[in-house]
């Protein structure tokens, strides 16, 4: 047996996967067919008979209860006019009053209450109050059949002072449709009976007898306390006649199943289903819940169980070790599965895995090489026509025998040269990178003549922080050239926010409209000037790229005839370059 059993497991083994999905649904389906077959038919008619009597009596409940609501509702805006002492006094009041303009307004008030009333209960149809002796309606929201009477026939329950009628055909204009009806005496002062007589708003055949119908050629009828049928839309069971049921409230009668649902009044409501449609229905209940309940769900939780082991399994496996190298995760191997198709592919896929991880490295270390020659080559591609006319600047304060100013002029060239030139590396700190940016401001002081004011704000416990180098110079040039006109003031003020250090360079020159700062922030070329050392913005926002990446930023605010703001924001780390 065991021998046998693995024999089995090992050929299943070797089946691709389409052939593994037709055994597995083959045998799934023969399986259950002969289950079905051998145990469900005696248990699923039972339980199919007992479904479709609960549906039905539940149909009925509905319609018991709709017609139920529709007469509480008849009942209870009859009552609220009938006690309403506001209206009571204005009846009165119009009623023993002689015509007059008081008298056409008292009439206006009541119809106003009255559609008031009315309007707040949708599901009231013709209204009107009838005077019996004289005949004569008055205060109707509808038209009134010529043949209105306030007896109708049938009586469905007779109350003090208060009877409920129907079904019977509407007494409004124009209408031929089933409904219910209200007739109240009101306690009015008066010679004649005055009476409110309210109609349901509501198709009964239509809007109440078809809620939530099972079947579609089931007919109703409705009996009154003394079984006498007082509605039918059967003629094997014509109006007036009686009707015999029993205490289980359903059975046979005359070719029809009935079920039959009663009321506290005494009132019932009896559905009337031929045998033959109720024996179909039943069929049909039958292959409904063998081939969708237990065809459908069975043969589903198997398959899903064996589809699961052989072919989603290894599929979401798949797919989440794809998800792990979208993450870059590139060396998970989580699916292990023997289905031929699923090895193949998934040996290719991770051979284009090895092939995308080396041609990553390789493009990021390009990029990286690629970066760092911008960077460096932005760094010391200093303007030829600085260097010329600071020379030139030499030249003349040598010639002028003044010779302090020329010391001063060549050593913060030297200074300068040697720490844009020098073998330094790409960071320095705080410290050093403000002392080349007064070198800077020095010699152009020296060589202009400038007058302007320059007011440094630093705290000392940042002054060691590591920062790349040359990222505050072309922050001063930019305020002198695009700022400045021949004097001024340039504030450098740095602060430590949190774990950012926030580089503020201000000056209250001319400032520079939205579209020049647009141009500046966003180009991305290389354009040197006549003047400065040329290094520019974008030098300063590829090294914060290339340092910081995504954590840093700069930012420009500039007003005309203002003056300009450019701001960074850089991490701090805390350290000591030395």
């Amino acid at each position: 047996m065991k021998r046998l059993f693995s024999k089995i497991v090992a050929f299943f083994e070797k089946l691709s996967l389409k052939s593994r999905i037709s055994l597995v649904f083959a045998l799934s389906t023969f399986l259950l067919l002969m289950f079905t077959i051998m145990f469900s038919y005696q248990s699923m008619s039972n339980i199919l008979t007992n479904k479709l009597h609960a549906t039905f009596n539940s149909n009925l409940q509905q319609i018991r209860l709709s017609m139920e609501n529709t007469i509480e509702d008849l009942n209870y805006v009859a009552q609220q006019i009938a006690f309403s002492e506001n209206l009571t006094f204005k009846l009165d009041d119009y009623l023993h009053s002689s015509p007059s303009y008081d008298r056409v307004k008292v009439y206006e008030d009541i119809k106003n209450e009255l559609n008031v009333i009315q309007f707040s209960n949708p599901g009231i149809g013709l209204s009107l109050l009838y005077l019996k002796e004289n005949d004569e309606y008055l205060f109707y929201n509808h038209g009134v059949k010529d043949e209105f009477s306030l007896d109708h026939e049938p009586l469905l329950d007779e109350g003090y002072n208060m009877h409920t009628y129907g079904p019977h055909i509407s007494m409004e204009q124009y209408k031929n449709k089933y409904v219910l009806s209200v007739a109240r005496k009101l306690d009015v002062n008066y010679a004649d009976d005055i009476y409110i007589y309210l109609e349901s708003n509501l198709d009964l055949t239509n809007d109440l007898l078809e809620v939530d119908n099972v079947l579609n050629h089931a007919d109703y009828i409705i009996l009154d306390d003394t079984r006498q049928i007082i509605y039918s839309e059967n003629e094997t069971f014509p109006f007036n006649s009686s009707f015999n049921g029993n205490e289980k409230g359903y059975g046979k009668n005359t070719g029809f199943y009935w079920f039959e649902e009663s009321t506290e009044k005494g009132w019932s409501i009896v559905a009337l289903i031929p045998i033959s449609e109720y024996n179909e229905e039943m069929n049909q209940w039958v292959i409904l819940m063998i081939y969708i309940a237990i065809l459908f769900v069975f043969i589903s939780l198997v398959v899903s169980l064996l589809l699961w082991k052989t072919l989603y399994k290894p599929l979401n496996e798949f797919r989440h070790e794809i998800k792990l190298m979208g993450n870059n995760n590139f060396h998970s191997e989580i699916v292990h599965t023997k289905i031929p198709e699923f090895v193949d592919l998934i040996n290719r896929f991770r051979n284009m895995r090895v092939q995308i991880v080396s041609l990553i490295q390789e493009i990021e270390q390009k990029e990286r090489k690629r970066a760092d020659l911008e960077v460096e080559k932005l760094k010391h591609q200093i303007n030829p026509h600085f260097l010329m006319n600071t020379l030139d600047t030499a030249k003349w304060l040598a010639i002028s025998g003044n010779k302090k100013e020329l010391t001063g002029l060549l050593t913060s060239l030297n200074k300068l040269l040697y720490y844009n030139m020098g073998k330094l590396g790409i960071l320095s700190t705080l410290e050093e990178e403000l002392d080349s940016m007064k070198q800077y401001l020095m010699l152009q002081q020296i060589r202009y003549d400038f007058e302007y004011v320059t007011n440094l704000n630093v705290p000392k416990e940042i002054l060691q922080a590591p920062i790349p180098r040359f990222i505050l110079q072309p922050l001063v040039e930019n305020s002198l050239y695009h700022g400045l006109v021949d004097e001024g003031t340039i504030e450098i003020t740095i602060n430590l926010e949190g774990k950012m250090i926030v580089i503020e360079v201000r000056d209250d020159g001319r400032g520079m409209t939205r579209e020049k700062m647009n141009e500046i922030l966003n180009d991305q070329s290389f354009k040197q000037t006549r003047n400065g050392m040329g290094i520019g913005l974008n030098y300063v926002k590829r090294m914060m790229e290339r340092t910081y990446g995504n954590y840093a930023e700069i930012e420009m605010d500039s007003m005309v005839d203002k003056g300009t703001v450019v701001r960074l924001r850089i991490p701090y780390i805390k350290g000591d370059m030395k």
